[in-house]
This record gives C-alpha cells, structure tokens and sequence, in this order.
C-alpha cells in the first residue's frame, strides 16, 4: 500500500517556511528553501568561502547539516498543526566532494505513521552546467503532538 503523502495542515507552507525562516544557522550559512511540497523540501545555497574545508570543498558538516534540515522540513509538511519536528537519527553518505558555486539538498518522505517519519535525502553540487550528487542519506524524524513550533513567537524573551 502506498504512503499518502498529503499535508495535514491546510497552511503548512507558511508554516514551513515560518519554522525555517527562525533557524539562525540557515540564516548564517546563507541557506534558502527553494522548495516545498507535502513531503519534499529542498534548500540551497551559493558557494562561500567561509564555508569549506581545508581543500576548499564545502564542509562535510554542513553538506549532513543542510540535508538534515531538508528532511526535517519535508517531513514537518505533512503533520498536523500544532506539531513540531526533531531528528531522531540520520546517516549520511559522502559519494563525491562537494565542489560547486551552488549546494542543494533534497529530502522526500518515504514513510510515516503519525508520529515516526523516514526519509532519503540527496545533496548536489551544480558548477556551471554540471551537476554532482555529493551526498545521499536517511534520516528518521519525529513528529511532537501537541508542541507548538513557535512557542516564543510574538512574546519578549
């Protein structure tokens, strides 16, 4: 039987993007979401030095961390409202250096039941008109009932 993939929540692009638009390491790295559909997500952003490694290749970290963020809000677009979303686990594969102008990772739902949630995600290196997948991963995400996202929004810390 096939996974239905639909969203939950009428507003889950707002939502999505609200959720993503309040993390300070996207915004620091330079992140953008580029993409978002029930189930998919997908975010990029432009080479900057401050971001390689020692070989000038995009951080492995990052790469994992920008993947994992994907899957995070792939998955965040099907629960309902009143949910947020946290990683349990994730594995990410390094296939080729990440080398390139732009980095974008792609995350799909593959499986959820409610409240656990698996995911493929892929990163890909584009430099010109070539185009190399990086990375490739699974990620299981969780989804929090009853846990607002934005808890703090519109109140004073």
């Amino acid at each position: 039987m096939p996974f239905n993939k639909a969203a939950q929540n009428p507003n889950f692009e707002a939502v999505v993007r609200d959720s993503f638009a309040r993390q300070p390491f996207m915004e620091h790295v330079g992140a953008r979401m580029t993409a978002i559909e029930p189930g998919i997500c997908e975010i990029s952003l432009d080479h900057d030095k401050a971001l390689t490694q020692q070989h000038g290749f995009f951080h492995g970290g990052l790469v994992g961390s920008l993947i994992d963020s994907a899957a995070g809000y792939a998955a965040f677009s099907l629960y309902p409202e009143k949910s947020t979303v946290l990683t349990v686990d994730m594995k990410v594969n390094f296939l080729k250096p990440a080398k390139g102008k732009l980095l974008s990772a792609r995350a799909e739902v593959v499986r959820g039941d409610g409240k656990i949630y698996h995911l493929k995600g892929d990163a890909f290196c584009m430099e010109g008109e070539t185009k190399t997948h990086c990375a490739t991963g699974v990620f299981t995400m969780m989804c929090f009932l009853g846990m607002d996202d934005a808890p703090n929004l519109g109140r004073e810390s």
